[in-house]
């Protein structure tokens, strides 16, 4: 398995790295815009990837006209997503197989998610069977900034009182990379996109991979 030597703690981003959710926020957006009268266009997805609740919305009000609460907002569109996601979750290649050697390895594993409450995270851990080993879950809710701001992963390294020097992050996308990296973070990156491998690449990961199973390899 290629982890680091000096790696204690491993953090999991969620949404595009260990569950499949795209397809769900692509859905929940389309529903989210056609209820309010606006044009969708599936690129907006590639637009936002890697943003988090707060900044997105914030672009939909400015790029599209959507008007009200910005938290009144979020709850709206989440709620349309778990509409669609919790009816049928799917985990991406690797995501059973390295937690489970992760946590035989006696690593301490947590999750670091900018797209989900806390109890929202959990609760899809729990509908998966991965919830038992997790110690920890943080999310964007918790911190002021949103990735890349180094915010989240400083957040989960304070909780479980580590150092970040000790802590290896998983991330899809380069804005997730970059806030593990200023976290001071060891950081792999993880996308068979290869537009965005290559993009893991320029944001400074560590090291690259299609799927979380080449990790274990």
């Amino acid at each position: 398995m290629k982890i680091p030597p000096n790696s204690k703690v491993t953090i999991f981003d969620m949404d595009g790295l260990m569950i499949d959710s795209e397809p769900y926020w692509a859905k929940a957006d389309k529903a989210f815009f056609e209820k309010y009268n606006k044009p969708y266009e599936p690129e907006i997805s590639q637009r936002i990837m890697g943003m988090g609740q707060r900044e997105i919305m914030e672009f939909y009000k400015k790029e599209f006209g959507f008007v009200g609460d910005t938290q009144s907002l979020i709850r709206e569109r989440k709620n349309l997503l778990y509409e669609f996601l919790l009816s049928e979750i799917t985990l991406l290649e690797g995501v059973k197989e390295i937690i489970s050697a992760l946590y035989q390895e006696e690593l301490i594993l947590a999750v670091a998610t900018s797209g989900h409450t806390v109890e929202r995270a959990q609760s899809i851990l729990g509908k998966v069977g991965l919830q038992k080993y997790f110690s920890l879950v943080v999310s964007g809710d918790d911190v002021e900034k949103s990735k890349p701001a180094p915010d989240i992963y400083l957040k989960t390294a304070e909780l479980l009182f580590v150092q970040p020097s000790v802590c290896l992050v998983f991330e899809d996308a380069p804005t997730g990379v970059q806030a593990g990296k200023a976290a001071g973070m060891s950081v792999y990156g993880v996308n068979k996109d290869p537009n965005l491998y290559q993009k893991l690449q320029e944001a400074g990961a560590d090291n690259v991979f299609k799927s979380l199973k080449e990790v274990l390899v």
